[in-house]
């Protein structure tokens, strides 16, 4: 087990370059997402919801789109 706070690299689903595991994308893919979908997925509160938005996040990836068009909808 690693200590609280210790970077642990796991693969960007996006890019695969390597990033913190605590974080969902690298911080280049990060930014290209639209500010609305960064606050979406930024926003704490209901732990069902933010699985939902994860999960749009990782269907939106997988299909092989833009990160500049995710619409987060959860």
């Amino acid at each position: 087990m690693s200590p609280r706070g210790a970077y642990t690299a796991t693969p960007c689903r996006a890019c695969r370059t390597p990033k913190p595991s605590r974080l969902y994308l690298c911080g280049n893919c990060w930014e290209q997402l639209p500010p609305a979908a960064r606050r979406a997925l930024t926003a704490r509160g209901d732990r069902v919801r933010a699985l939902a938005r994860l999960r749009e996040l990782h269907t939106h990836i997988d299909a092989g789109l833009p990160l500049g068009e995710l619409e987060i909808t959860a």
